[in-house]
């Protein structure tokens, strides 16, 4: 299968989910919220899945390249693809609702839903996914989705680092589907759209890291 195909395929399999979310979120609220973005359901299952193919790709580059392509190129893939596995095990809360593991006195105390996890974490009244997952992770996006390629394209400097560093650059087809994802995603009826979110922004963020504008970087 070639990469256009794939691609498409993809994203027709993410906007089908992300559009069938926000219609159930307007005619069928209790089976969106109880069911379809519940923990430990079918949507947290499929940005689990995501986020673990894409911590595998890093590794695999990570191995193949090994330290042929500089000592900083391999350290950012093999950070990344412990990121992405860290990410994984936070979705599923590390399979404690999976295993019935209960959380220590401290996560009781100070996880907004009394898990083992840290982005649910609320210090001094601040949600730690709201700020960091939210807010920050927002700015951060957009930069990367926007500012990155044209600086990439345009100056030869930043073209070198993100090349040196391993940093996959989003194509065109990448920051459209971000930019549709972010438009269908405030249609949904609950509060609960930011599991859909999570869901396709992972998937896309996915299709970047394997088809970047420089993918040409992590050939062996």
């Amino acid at each position: 299968m070639n990469q256009v195909k794939f691609e498409r395929i993809i994203l027709f399999f993410v906007f089908f989910h992300i559009a069938l979310g926000v219609f159930l979120s307007h005619y069928n609220l209790n089976y969106f919220e109880s069911i379809y973005v519940r923990e430990d359901g079918f949507i947290e299952w499929l940005t689990v899945d995501v986020l673990l193919f894409g911590s595998i790709l890093c590794f695999v580059r990570a191995f193949r390249t090994r330290f042929r392509k500089g000592t900083a190129f391999f350290m950012v893939l093999v950070a990344c693809g412990v990121v992405l596995l860290f990410g994984a095990g936070e979705e599923i809360s590390w399979g404690q609702r999976i295993l019935d593991i209960k959380s220590s006195e401290f996560f009781l105390l100070k996880n907004s839903q009394g898990e083992t996890n840290l982005h649910n974490l609320v210090i001094n009244g601040i949600k730690v996914n709201k700020l960091i997952f939210g807010t920050i992770l927002g700015i951060l996006i957009g930069l990367y989705f926007i500012v990155l390629p044209i600086l990439y394209k345009f100056v030869n400097g930043i073209k070198k680092l993100t090349d040196k560093f391993a940093i996959p650059v989003p194509r065109v087809l990448h920051i459209l589907a971000y930019i549709l994802l972010a438009i269908m995603a405030t249609f949904t009826a609950s509060g609960k759209k930011g599991e859909l979110l999570e869901f396709g922004g992972c998937w896309i963020f996915f299709l970047m890291f394997l088809f970047p504008v420089n993918k040409n970087i992590f050939e062996k």
